[in-house]
């Protein structure tokens, strides 16, 4: 068919409007194609995390109902599958090194069977040599493999993510394993608890996870650091949350004296280290709340307290005491708690009725001074450490005492320095003072 020149001007004209009705369309296709594409990838993009997230999802299941409220409180989070089964893993491994010794350790005949010091020192050394750190129950001032666990706690001083796994040595000979994890702004601890059965098989209680609320590392080399624990009204008694641990080693000679002369007295139940005295002024001491101490030092075991339900003879109070201190029997008779009918010196278990719980009484002694006197004494300046109320240096004491050459001890006074006495709870006689018979 032959187009003529108006039909085929008709036909341009359709063309060109097809075509340009069929350009818009196509714009506004591209507009909305353009804008899918990027609704599709805001919803598809996933919020960008903190560095703290990516750290702690290693260990941590975020993914939980209520979990900011969770982070909050900083107990019983929400440990992962892989940071558990990692965690009871190693603690059993540890274990099993330890089996043998167990075995053939002196456990006593008590229904918690407890190994002998010989045997967990044995138990530390083979802990040690897997160049974890470690501590004991009984070594207050030795870490082993130091250095790692010193490097980590400064590295987190810095800012500087990593982790840190520290075994500890129960008294029962379990093992307690707490691995630190700094995230860079805050500190958890994977905590793994194991026992041995009846049957002497090492068994895993359990694992948990908290954050640290609280940490230093002291100019001491001392790490103090403490749990977030359940607040009011989620319980009805608040728990103490704080933990020490000597990560710097003190001195062999400091460690010595330590161990032979001040652990055995300590701060519960005699006023000996934390109180001022001296041979001109014995009437404050608590001789018969201290006895139980020194014959501790004297036979190296506990006294039977059934054989003093009704009192301490006469000669065996007397000797044992001016053993150890710089006073006469006639000045004890004056001082102490006695029955001159029976001739006995009171004595009671510590417990509820004789003792108010406070902080500071379990503190333990640090030398950190050692002062040999012209007249063949020594003056030890010390400080009382105390986990419960997180510092290194609750008080500081000067103790003068007397090392005879058989090892034995006089003790010769105590000086509380400035005002340590004010920082700490009034002491409690361990028989009511005003319940003394005539003298």
């Amino acid at each position: 068919m032959t187009i003529n020149k108006k039909n085929r001007k008709i036909l341009f004209m359709i063309l060109a409007v097809s075509c340009f009705l069929m350009a818009g369309c196509g714009d506004d296709n591209r507009v909305d194609l353009v804008h899918k594409v990027n609704q599709s990838a805001e919803t598809k993009v996933p919020e960008e995390k903190s560095e703290e997230e990516d750290f702690t999802e290693a260990f941590m299941e975020r993914e939980q109902p209520g979990m900011e409220e969770i982070l909050e409180k900083g107990y019983n989070l929400p440990l992962s599958k892989s940071a558990k089964e990692e965690a009871e893993t190693d603690c059993k491994k540890a274990m099993e090194k330890l089996r043998g010794i167990y075995r053939e350790a002196d456990k006593g005949n008590s229904l918690n069977p407890t190994p002998d010091r010989e045997s967990i020192l044995k138990m530390y050394e083979v802990l040690e040599g897997t160049l974890y750190p470690v501590t004991a129950a009984g070594f207050h001032y030795t870490t082993g493999n130091y250095e790692k666990m010193e490097a980590f706690l400064l590295d987190c001083l810095n800012g500087t993510k990593g982790k840190q796994t520290l075994y500890h040595i129960t008294a029962g000979g379990g093992i307690n394993r707490s691995q630190f994890l700094f995230d860079g702004k805050d500190m958890y601890v994977i905590d793994t608890i194991s026992t041995w059965s009846t049957k002497e098989d090492p068994v895993i209680a359990g694992s948990s996870l908290n954050r640290i609320r609280d940490w230093k590392y002291t100019e001491r080399g001392w790490f103090l650091y403490e749990y977030c624990m359940p607040e009011f009204p989620d319980v009805t008694e608040l728990a103490n949350g704080n933990n020490l641990l000597r990560v710097k080693p003190m001195e062999e000679e400091y460690i010595r004296i330590a161990e032979s002369y001040l652990l055995p007295i300590g701060y519960l139940g005699s006023n000996l280290l934390r109180s001022n005295w001296d041979s001109s002024h014995m009437e404050g001491l608590d001789y018969n709340g201290l006895y139980e101490y020194l014959y501790r030092l004297k036979y190296q075991k506990e006294m039977d307290p059934e054989a003093y339900a009704d009192g301490i003879p006469k000669e065996e109070f007397e000797t044992l005491l001016t053993e150890y201190l710089p006073i006469t029997s006639e000045e004890l008779a004056g001082y102490a708690v006695y029955d001159g009918e029976k001739m006995t010196y009171g004595w009671k278990r510590l417990g509820p009725l004789t003792y108010m719980a406070n902080r500071f009484s379990n503190s333990i002694p640090e030398v950190r001074e050692i002062e040999e006197n012209p007249d063949g004494t020594t003056s030890l300046t010390i400080n009382a450490v105390c986990e419960a109320m997180g510092e290194d240096c609750v008080m500081s004491h000067v103790l003068t005492l007397q090392i005879l050459e058989d090892g034995n001890v006089r003790y010769l006074g105590n000086q509380v320095l400035e005002n340590g006495l004010e920082k700490i709870t009034e002491y409690q006689y361990r028989l009511p003072q005003t319940d003394t018979d005539p003298k």
